[in-house]
């Protein structure tokens, strides 16, 4: 049971959460005791709160200092409890430590509590310390990630003994000189300056690490530069600081911030795209700033003319410029999107699917120019982009496999979001695109069978009534109607509506003659109000089922009389057929095209076409509803 105990207590120490815990604590003691000493009054020391002064009284470089090296180090400590075992992590996590250090122990000057001289020699001691590390700590973490560069071991030792040694040298003994701190950490941020460039070489031919390493150098260049600029420099060269130390901390939670991006590799496919926008944004309000005050102390004009002529300086001359740089680095080759577009309709009106298929992954080669477009072995549902955006995996689309394409750009480049949001839009596109694809083949199989039908139906029974008939001015008449029934199949020019009685009448006329030279007799029947209109659809329903049932009675029948009789109600046509032949049994006899093409063409406009049993002959009844239009 001990081991046991002993067991789950070590685990628990080891989790993340744990680890942070702890870290945390010790940050916040740490930050308390700052403020206990801050607090306390030119009176001496006092555990009494009425004794402290207020917290509003303080100097505001003493708050500044305080939660920005409270800040730096909980950034570093998070980073180091998630990723205990990276070296990378380990250095950034005691590069927090060092910030805590230095940044606790800067506002001695500002103190109203009464100190010795040898306790605040050692506020300086380690102030100087602290910042000397923290310089020695950069400099080794950038020699080694995001990659390690030639040389990493031999120039971290150089790095570790040569400040090291000159810190300790003007920290203790004879050539004690605190002030040398500025000279000390200005060289080295020009070295971490160094080493952030020489990553960024490194790393060129890796987009992952080139992402990670201009990020880190967009933060270091920002965060160190400035400070430099505005203190560190200014006082190794005698001047005086444009910004006090202690707001100048500030600076480096840029350093922080960047580095805790890049270590926990968030969002590292975007990472290339915000530092570009960072570096030109702060050039730009940096560039505002050095022009407004050039112009103050060199042309002495005031304040508010030198901003504004600043201004016109940057709008016109510097944002252009900037636009041209952005769209070189940020937003080279990059493919236009209508094009894209384009393809994707292209491709999915392809004939056949291998041919569809072949177009979108040549479609997406083009775009993306991948080293490597591959079948996805393991489909994703959605885009998403894995491997900290090497891969981008996408999802079958239509006739399309699921595809997985590395290395963007030939490797020179990551998959971002905005890759993924146009996976998106292409996936989205192309499936309309099948939508429509499918909409207009079923239109083209529909049209091809209203086609069939109608050359069985109409075209067919026409030339048996020309072929049948034997006076000759009268078959050419025939053939003529059959060939205008022709075009109108062809073009479906049934635009127009025609009258129901007209309508009967001529195919009362044509049925009869279409019988009359086989011996059989027609009797027609008709029940349906005066001045009735119908529809193209109505017109071509009845005289296809009329002809085709005179054709079936003629090739198949042998029979006497055909009766014919035709209801129309106020909603419904009702077609009555019946011929006294040899007749079918409806249960054995398979359907031939003719039945099939009148039960189909019914059915087509919601009606129903049915073979009715009697004793003698055959029988059917068509009924479809229909849209009466009034004369």
């Amino acid at each position: 049971m001990r081991l046991t105990g002993e067991t789950d207590a070590s685990r628990l120490a080891a989790t993340p959460f744990t680890r942070l815990i702890g870290l945390t604590v010790f940050g916040a003691l740490a930050f308390f005791a700052l403020v206990l000493v801050a607090l306390q009054s030119e009176t001496g020391w006092s555990w009494s709160p009425a004794d402290w002064r207020s917290p509003f009284a303080l100097d505001p470089g003493i708050w500044s200092s305080l939660f920005t090296g409270l800040i730096a180090y909980l950034l570093s400590a998070w980073v180091w409890a998630l990723k205990p075992t990276s070296f990378p992590a380990s250095l950034f996590a005691i590069s927090g430590l060092a910030t805590l250090a230095f940044c606790f122990s800067s506002f001695s000057f500002s103190l109203a509590l009464p100190l010795a001289e040898e306790t605040v020699a050692w506020f300086w001691i380690v102030n100087m310390l602290g910042a000397s590390a923290f310089g020695i700590i950069m400099i080794s973490l950038f020699l080694i990630y995001p990659t390690r560069l030639p040389f990493w071991r031999v120039l971290m030792a150089l790095s570790v003994f040569g400040f090291g040694i000159w810190t300790l040298l003007r920290t203790f003994g004879p050539w004690r000189e605190f002030a040398q701190v500025q000279l000390i950490t200005t060289v080295e941020m020009l070295a971490i300056v160094g080493v952030v460039v020489w990553q960024m070489y490194a790393c060129a031919t890796e987009p992952r690490k080139q992402a990670i390493a201009v990020w880190l150098g967009t933060s270091v260049l920002l965060g160190a530069g400035a400070f430099i600029g505005t203190v560190a420099a200014p006082i190794s060269f005698g001047f005086q600081p444009l910004v006090r130390e202690n707001f100048a901390f500030a600076f480096f939670l840029t350093i922080y911030v960047g580095l805790a991006v890049g270590l926990m590799r968030y969002r590292l496919f975007d990472l290339g795209a915000w530092s570009y926008r960072i570096i030109f944004y702060s050039v730009g309000v940096m560039l505002i700033f050095a022009l407004d005050l050039g112009l103050i102390t060199l042309l002495s004009i005031g304040p508010s003319q030198a901003l504004g002529v600043s201004l016109l300086v940057v709008g016109f001359a510097y944002l252009p410029f900037r636009d041209r740089i952005w769209r070189h680095f940020a937003m080279s080759a990059q493919p236009q999107d209508t094009p894209l577009f384009s393809g994707v309709l292209e491709a999915a009106f392809k004939p056949s699917a291998a041919e569809r298929s072949q177009a979108w992954t040549d479609l997406l080669g083009e775009h993306f120019r991948p080293l490597s477009l591959d079948l996805d072995t393991a489909p994703a549902g959605e885009p998403r982009i894995e491997e900290e955006g090497l891969v981008l995996r996408l999802p079958a689309s239509d006739d399309a496999p699921a595809v997985r394409l590395a290395y963007k750009q030939g490797g020179r480049a990551l998959f971002n979001s905005a890759d993924v949001r146009l996976a998106n839009d292409l996936l989205a596109l192309s499936e309309k695109a099948r939508e429509s694809r499918t909409a207009y083949d079923r239109g083209v199989s529909e049209e091809r069978v209203r086609i069939a039908r109608d050359l069985h139906d109409n075209i067919g029974a026409q030339l048996m009534r020309a072929l049948h008939s034997a006076a000759p001015d009268k078959k050419d008449s025939m053939i003529r109607d059959t060939l205008s029934d022709l075009r109108d199949v062809i073009n479906h020019a049934h635009g127009c509506e025609v009258s129901l009685d007209e309508l009967l009448a001529d195919l009362r006329a044509e049925t009869a003659d279409r019988l009359e030279p086989h011996g059989v007799r027609l009797v027609w029947s008709l029940e349906a109000g005066a001045g009735h209109r119908l529809t193209p659809v109505c017109v071509h329903a009845l005289r296809s089922v009329v002809r085709e049932v005179a054709s079936n009675t003629i090739k198949h029948a042998g029979a006497q009389t055909l009766m014919i009789s035709v209801q129309a109600g106020e909603s419904e046509i009702r077609v009555d057929i019946r011929d006294d032949g040899a007749g079918f049994d409806p249960a054995s006899v398979r359907s031939g095209q003719g039945l099939s093409n009148m039960k189909a063409r019914m059915e087509s406009v919601g009606g129903s076409f049915d073979v009715v049993d009697q004793d003698k002959g055959a029988g059917f009844l068509a009924l479809f509803p229909y849209q009466r239009l009034r004369a």
